[in-house]
């Protein structure tokens, strides 16, 4: 079997064991829940009494970006890095990697002769494709949720106005956001060989760190907030604006960025890819001298 049969072989083996698991479509139907939830509860919201002392050109502003079109591509918001779908790619990564160790599958291939390079690749292939699912989650509940909103509104939904070719590029955008989370959470996993260890690590970085580090170089001078943007959560914030300016609601270290400018798309783009794969070549090279048999 050469090296590229084998790693399409360990993919689909991947793959049948991620979509086996109750984990995977648990995350979908809980981050689906959570995205559609807080859309409505906006919308229930501006529907009460008590908003009317908004200004009514704020207040139509508002409803506007929840209806579609615009209000089309606003689950993405949901789908970065630094927001709720970080948390879930960091929980899908580290048991993805973490498991193996306790259930000895990663001893049990390398013993047959699977090359380590062939294996960490086909699990970061369907990491990938998990990715992309999460991406998928997210807009597909903010969609659905507008749609109604949209709905009930105007009594029809615009389907000729919907920009279907910027939700496919968003999508693929909001999984390249949440790729180098995941990647650093692979690397501890097989750092620590621990699942639990790798979530605590994970969301440690995404929930405490960057948003410290965020904030420290945002408020410490206009130079220093400059680099802010360089951080993965600013990059895949200008990635997602890049390509749904009217995406607005979202959490984490991105609500501080209009503090400093954002960057290109393109640039943005690559920079996610470099984190990424900096963070798979490092777990790439810890595992290639990990000793399995300890």
């Amino acid at each position: 079997m050469t090296a590229l049969q084998t790693i399409v072989a360990l993919t689909r083996t991947e793959c049948r064991k991620l979509t086996s698991r109750a984990l995977l479509w648990a995350e979908v139907g809980i981050f689906a829940l959570i995205v559609a939830g807080l859309h409505l509860a906006l919308m229930a919201a501006l529907a009460s009494s008590r908003q009317q002392s908004l200004p009514p050109e704020a207040l139509e502003a508002l409803k506007a970006s929840l209806r579609w079109p615009q209000g089309f591509l606003g689950g993405l918001a949901f789908a970065g890095g630094s927001g709720l779908g970080g948390l879930f790619a960091v929980v899908l990564a580290a048991a993805l990697t973490g498991q193996e160790y306790t259930w000895r599958t990663v001893h049990l291939w390398l013993s047959r002769g699977v090359g380590r390079g062939a294996y960490l690749l086909g699990k970061a292939a369907v990491l990938a494709a998990a990715l992309v699912v999460l991406a998928v989650t997210a807009f597909a509940a903010g969609a659905a949720a507008t749609g109604i909103y949209t709905l009930q509104g105007s009594g029809s939904l615009p389907w000729h106005a919907l920009p279907w070719g910027k939700a496919l590029t968003g999508i693929g955008a909001a999984a390249l956001g949440l790729a180098p989370y995941a990647a650093l959470t692979v690397l501890v996993a097989i750092l620590a060989r621990s699942t639990l260890t790798a979530v605590g690590v994970g969301l440690g970085y995404n929930l405490l760190v960057e948003n410290m580090a965020a904030k420290v170089l945002l408020l410490a001078s206009p130079q220093t907030a400059r680099f802010a943007r360089y951080l993965p959560a600013m990059a895949g914030e200008s990635l997602l604006k890049g390509i749904a300016p009217g995406t607005e609601v979202s959490i984490g270290v991105s609500g501080a960025s209009g503090a400093a400018p954002l960057l290109s798309p393109g640039t943005a783009a690559l920079l996610l890819a470099a984190y990424t794969l900096a963070g798979l070549a490092l777990a790439w090279w810890a595992f290639q001298r990990q000793d399995i048999t300890a």
